[in-house]
């Protein structure tokens, strides 16, 4: 038997063009009418999960995969084509909605539990588990509105995990808290799955889909793609993306118009710069463990010495973008050397793609060895230089590919102990 079927789902958004705030305006809208654009969030959609199902749901964002959610939870209603859900729901679409900032955490808990079907008589005890869940025992009495962003994520999240529905929703949850909360979080989906529930995942966290759904579907400008088996639907999805991504670099070929995240004196500034593979060949994409060159040529408009070259890598995520690598030419002990106005010097800097699959973004920086030259702490830096996405990697969870190789030699047969086995009961007859 199904959960969900969707039918031919469809459902468009009108956006204005102009804001009216004011009592002449809506005057003046007797006389003008208003424009409006259309978005078709959801272009004929039809899918179905059966129950007990694991299903993940990828694209990229504002291709409709919340808007699918809210459909099935009942938030938002279909401009055509029908929805239908059996069995009762715990969605967790918008993290901490429906919390009240004057509450405490426990307060909060016990008012979301009730909304999502917490029995009276076990209000205490699931209160009690949300809270050592989200780690937040010490908090229990506090006030909401004194919580982080994400320590309310958090309490929405256990909060929905602890709930007795037949079918859960989950947005973007993955993205919250630090490593070991993802690690309870995954272990809790696993006993999800074992009490055969129906999960539908949204999340661009392709390990994670890859490693806990039954069936992926693709969303693409409010359509279906593809839908199927995880690891095919997950690497057809990051193919295309990486081929995108080639198109796009082929168009900025070199640097020319000038970046906008740049910043520094300009006394020394980079001018072209590329990432390429050992051969010297342009790449946007990588596989995870291959050695990659990151190719630099820098001008300069004065006299420099000993001048700091350096960059960054970034994990880019749906919480933003994570620092997980710096490196520069002082740290490795190697002099620049002495540069004249009018120099112009190329850099070949190798690393090792060992990271998890996804994207990446690399910052380039020129610094002086001191703040001392006109005080300015950069001669130039600049943000998502050059752009990359990671393949391959046999992992699926944390933050690199370590690559790491497993060998198993038997050592004999184990011998035992005379009378030793009649008297774990494995004697012989």
């Amino acid at each position: 038997m199904d959960a969900i079927e969707l039918h031919c789902v469809a459902k468009t958004f009108r956006i204005p063009h102009e804001r009216r705030t004011s009592l002449v305006a809506h005057l003046l809208q007797l006389f003008r009418p208003a424009r409006f654009e259309s978005l078709a969030a959801l272009c004929d959609v039809s899918l179905r999960v059966p129950a007990g199902s694991f299903l993940g749901i990828i694209g990229p964002n504002g291709s409709g995969k919340s808007t699918l959610l809210k459909m099935v939870a009942g938030v938002l209603v279909p401009d055509a084509g029908e929805v239908r859900v059996r069995g009762t729901l715990a969605p967790l679409l918008e993290l901490g909605l429906g919390f009240h900032a004057g509450l405490t955490a426990a307060e909060n808990v016990a008012l979301y539990g009730a909304i999502l079907g917490y029995p009276a008589r076990e209000t205490a005890r699931r209160v009690d588990e949300v809270l050592e869940f989200a780690e937040l025992e010490r908090f229990r009495g506090a006030k909401l509105r004194s919580f982080s962003s994400g320590m309310i994520a958090r309490l929405a999240i256990a909060t929905a995990l602890q709930a007795d529905a037949d079918i859960l929703l989950l947005d973007e949850v993955l993205a919250v808290g630090d490593a070991g909360f993802q690690r309870k979080c995954f272990e809790a989906f696993e006993g999800l799955r074992k009490a055969r529930r129906t999960i539908v995942l949204v999340s661009h966290d392709m390990g994670a889909v890859q490693s806990f759904c039954d069936h992926v579907i693709w969303l693409e400008r409010g359509r279906v793609v593809a839908a199927g088996e995880p690891r095919t639907v997950v690497q057809t999805y990051l193919e295309t993306a990486r081929r995108e991504a080639e198109a796009a670099a082929a168009r900025r070929a070199t640097l020319g118009a000038e970046p906008v995240r740049r910043f520094g004196d300009q006394r020394a500034r980079f001018v072209s710069g590329s990432l390429e593979d050992e051969t010297g060949r342009p790449i946007v994409a990588v596989r995870a463990g291959s050695r990659v060159v990151l190719r630099l040529t820098a001008e300069f408009d004065a006299a420099c010495t000993e001048p700091v070259f350096g960059f960054g890598l970034k994990q880019i995520g749906s919480l933003g973008r994570h620092v997980v690598y710096t490196i520069n030419n002082d740290q490795l002990g190697i002099p620049s050397g002495r540069f004249a106005s009018g120099d112009r010097v190329e850099l070949r800097i190798s690393f090792t793609a060992a990271l998890m699959n996804g994207h990446y973004t690399l910052f380039v920086m020129i610094a002086p060895r001191t703040t001392g030259q006109d005080g300015a702490p950069f001669h130039d830096w600049i943000n998502d230089f050059v752009g990359f996405s990671v393949e391959e990697s046999r992992s699926y969870e944390g933050l690199a590919d370590l690559d790491a190789e497993f060998r198993c030699d038997l050592l004999g047969t184990r011998t035992t102990p005379a009378g030793l086995g009649q008297a774990l009961g494995r004697g012989h007859p």
